[in-house]
């Protein structure tokens, strides 16, 4: 680590009243157009020429490994950079270390002057999509736009001697443990600032609630522009779910009182995690969920795709890219980039390594047939388009089925609910007054257990205080602990 250093901070207004004045702000890279995001984040790795093809099978087999590095800009990385660019700039115009109110917050004092004029404009955002389809690369490409550390000296006139650190990118523990997160925090912590002190914080002898508050106090302490946090999916594992409750009760806190915008990563497995709290499901929709879901064949960023990865072509007769060509990947990966570049990559190797002429839809099904079983289950499943099958496979799932899922589970619920509620008040009415029908009629308003006689006076009043209408109608006595 000791080649490691900072970007010194170089301070350029934007141009935006809200975003002026904000050293935090005016160091930050500026504000990049369509056509820079474009040639910043994709990345084109050197092509395979006549000589390159004509060199050693062996040397041609470790050429095959750069296809994996090739990154192709679409609309949704713009969107990505876009909303990325405003979540970490509007996170930190509530952060302004030049105002008192920011300085106090910074204090590990009381949370009462912590909170003293402070007010978080700090956003979330969501990256969902199927595994393979390039999230994780598309953010860190993005991510990387900016410098992770800026080392402050001067503003101005003033002297500003601080460490900024713009993104924090963690891992969620496979077990979803609130001891793993903080680990993985401060071991990444420690890595971006090239040293080796709070690693140790995350040793078995300190408990869970100090280790949270340091994690809290050294977001403010480094003006933490984003926390990235990714593989969310493994919160739905954890143990009893106690945990996972815990840590996302936590992100709450950490974007609420340390005002650290987030940035929640994960397959659509990761989906339930938002269905039953209403305040994480909110922090999740802040700034629009940007879904990464496998493209359809006719979609033309699949054909321009899968042109651009052709191109890496290592076998000796770089056969052309037919339509039958274009059909047989499609259905050998169903729009899925990781199976795609998986097959790309393993089908040049066998025709190396057999000495075959050139690529054809055989030897693409053959590779197929042979070398991806592993795959097959759940290609099958986006084949089929069978929702309960593709279900069998959470992360495959598209985000919009997944959702569609959970809300018919929910409504499935309710009406449970419904159900019981009326054989509940059934068993309370006198034989001479069937229900009829009851799942078809929903009461409008709470029931509870009548006498007989009194249906009339059954529902409570809304203005009344509960207990006692209870008191007035015998049901407690004035007593009782209700």
């Amino acid at each position: 680590m000791s080649d490691f250093s900072f970007a010194p901070a170089d301070y350029t207004p934007t141009g935006m009243p809200q975003y002026d004045g904000n050293p935090l702000i005016e160091c930050l890279p500026k504000i990049l157009s369509d056509i820079d995001v474009v040639r910043r984040v994709g990345n084109h790795p050197k092509r395979p020429d006549e000589a390159e093809r004509a060199l050693d099978p062996k040397l041609r087999g470790h050429g095959i490994n750069r296809l994996k590095d090739v990154v192709v800009p679409f609309e949704i990385h713009l969107r990505l950079e876009d909303l990325f660019s405003q979540l970490i700039r509007y996170g930190y115009t509530g952060r302004n270390p030049l105002l008192v109110s920011s300085v106090r917050h910074r204090m590990p004092s009381s949370a009462e002057i912590q909170r003293q004029g402070f007010m978080s404009t700090a956003e979330t955002m969501t990256l969902i999509g199927l595994s393979g389809m390039g999230k994780t690369t598309a953010l860190n490409s993005i991510a990387k736009l900016y410098p992770q550390v800026i080392s402050h000296s001067r503003y101005k006139e003033q002297i500003f001697i601080e460490t900024q650190v713009v993104w924090l990118k963690i891992e969620c523990p496979h077990d979803g443990s609130l001891r793993g997160f903080c680990s993985a925090f401060f071991s990444a912590l420690d890595v971006a600032l090239g040293i080796d002190k709070y690693s140790r914080k995350g040793g078995a002898g300190n408990s869970i609630s100090v280790m949270l508050q340091h994690l809290s106090q050294l977001c403010k302490t480094f003006y933490i522009g984003a926390l990235i946090i990714d593989e969310m999916q493994h919160l739905c594992s954890s143990r009893g779910g106690q945990d996972r409750e815990k840590l996302l009760n936590f992100f709450v806190t950490l974007s609420n009182d340390a005002g650290v915008p987030l940035v929640y990563v994960g397959t659509n497995a990761m989906l339930p995690l938002f269905s039953g709290v209403l305040r994480n499901a909110r922090r999740a929709a802040g700034m629009g969920p940007i879904a990464f879901d496998r493209f359809t064949e006719d979609d033309p960023f699949w054909s321009h795709l899968v042109s651009q990865l052709w191109a890496y072509d290592w076998t000796a007769s770089c056969a052309p890219l037919t339509d039958e060509l274009l059909a047989t990947i499609y259905d050998l990966t169903q729009g899925n980039t990781d199976f795609l570049a998986k097959l790309l990559m393993l089908t040049q190797r066998h025709v190396i390594w057999e000495g075959i002429d050139s690529i054809t839809s055989a030897v693409l099904q053959q590779v197929y047939d042979t070398q991806m079983r592993l795959l097959h289950k759940p290609i099958e499943a986006l084949r089929s388009g069978d929702p309960l099958q593709i279900a069998d496979f959470e992360d495959m799932m598209p985000t919009k089925d997944q959702i569609a899922q959970m809300m018919n589970y929910d409504l499935a619920r309710r009406a449970d609910r419904t159900h019981l509620s009326l054989l509940t008040q059934a068993s309370f009415t006198t034989p001479a007054e069937p229900i009829a029908n009851p799942v078809a009629k929903v009461a409008s308003r709470p029931l509870v257990p009548v006498a007989e006689g009194s249906l009339k006076s059954a529902h409570f009043s809304k203005d009344e205080d509960v207990q006692t209408q209870l008191e007035q109608r015998g049901w407690v006595d004035k007593d009782s602990a209700w």
